[in-house]
């Protein structure tokens, strides 16, 4: 296992990567993503379930939740950030705004309509996987701007 990770660090971003301090970052990062995601999706069902609410609907309540523990939470646990927060807000709520439309309007009904033709309407797959895979898509593209752009 070693041989390969010293074999990847002449890649540059590669060993970026791997440096300590970002190492770090992303282990916490990704310790924060799985308690918010697990809140955010315990909350999505809860709704859902309970008031049966419009599931764009409850899905657009709940990450307006989960914007300000996110938010909170990387800022202070993640990237340990120390500078201007209402600067990071500024550049934290553009993001929001672009994975809430990109992220859970565009792909929501476009993984839901794949897996409702798959699967059919209450099926698991429809009910269940959509959340989790914008989920993915979003963890994956906000580490780099929250490191790169947004906490730095």
């Amino acid at each position: 296992m070693l041989k390969i990770v010293e074999s990847l660090k002449r890649y540059p971003l590669i060993n970026k990567f791997l440096q300590p301090e970002t190492l770090g970052q992303f282990v916490r990062y990704f310790l924060v993503g799985i308690f918010c995601f697990s809140f955010e999706y315990l909350l999505f069902i809860l709704l859902r379930d309970l008031f049966s609410l419009n599931e764009l609907l409850v899905n657009i309540m709940v990450y307006t939740v989960i914007f300000w523990i996110n938010f909170l939470l990387n800022r202070n646990y993640s990237f340990k950030s120390k500078n201007d927060m209402k600067r990071q807000l500024l550049l934290y709520t553009p993001l929001f705004f672009f994975n809430l439309v990109v992220g859970n309007v565009l792909l929501f009904s476009g993984i839901r309509s794949l897996l409702v033709l798959s699967f059919g309407e209450n099926s698991w797959p429809v009910l269940y996987l959509p959340k989790i895979l914008i989920m993915f898509f979003i963890v994956s593209w906000n580490f780099v701007l929250y490191k790169k752009v947004i906490y730095k």
